[in-house]
């Protein structure tokens, strides 16, 4: 581990279709969730520019594994394997020796605690598919009513954060009021910072799990619980 009194934990994105100004808005949006003595390293790692088709998420696991591979074991003390759905992330544990944080795994465990129906809100076609095998590689989990596409995906969120902030309201709207659900989780990590979590518990009464949210927090709980000083 880090011989220094900083821990580092690592965000590692495995597209690399972001922009360094989007980059540095997500860094911001993490940053009040670390105590003082722990910093984020984000990466974007040379997979597909975003997730558009169903073999993209087998192209990011490839180059997720590729970098994994090459990291020093002394650069972060955690990892967190930045896709809500987490691809990859068994695959990153077996060649890490860190620990290496799931933020769809840690959304799922703060569900199962919460221990009613849950909705999965996520992005298009493509990432409601791959969700079948998310919850499959998922041992602790609520129980899941529905997984909803906003048919709104990641590249063009990026480009209309406003249109995707809609599609988003819509379809947890849909989740509540049609399927039943009393949890909700955004199923993109784009969707975690669009800011419209506390809104949508407000407006509509029930748990909305921000996967960021979830990831950094078991990220800085996995540095104390291993007894580095976090």
């Amino acid at each position: 581990m880090i011989a220094t009194s900083t821990r580092r934990i690592g965000y590692a994105t495995a597209t690399s279709g972001y922009t360094g100004d989007e980059q540095a808005r997500r860094t911001a949006i993490l940053e009040p969730h670390l105590p003082p003595n722990v910093v984020i390293d984000a990466v974007l790692l040379p997979g597909p520019e975003f997730l558009d088709r169903a073999e993209h998420f087998d192209q990011a696991i490839a180059a997720a594994g590729e970098w994994a591979s090459t990291v020093p074991p002394d650069r972060y003390d955690v990892l967190i394997s930045a896709g809500a759905l987490d691809p990859g992330l068994v695959q990153l544990r077996q060649i890490l020796s860190i620990p290496v944080v799931g933020p769809g795994e840690s959304s799922l465990a703060i569900g199962s605690i919460l221990g009613v129906p849950l909705s999965i809100v996520t992005v298009d076609e493509h990432a409601v598919a791959k969700t079948a095998g998310f919850l499959a590689q998922t041992a602790t989990k609520p129980p899941i009513v529905s997984v909803r596409s906003m048919d709104f995906p990641v590249r063009r969120i990026v480009g209309d954060f406003d249109g995707g902030r809609d599609a988003l309201r819509r379809e947890a709207r849909n989740a509540v009021r049609e399927d039943g659900a009393q949890a909700l989780m955004l199923g993109a990590m784009t969707l975690g910072t669009l800011g419209v979590d506390q809104e949508l518990r407000d407006e509509l009464g029930v748990p909305v799990i921000n996967p960021l949210e979830a990831a950094i927090t078991a990220a800085v709980n996995c540095i104390r619980a291993i007894g580095l000083p976090a």
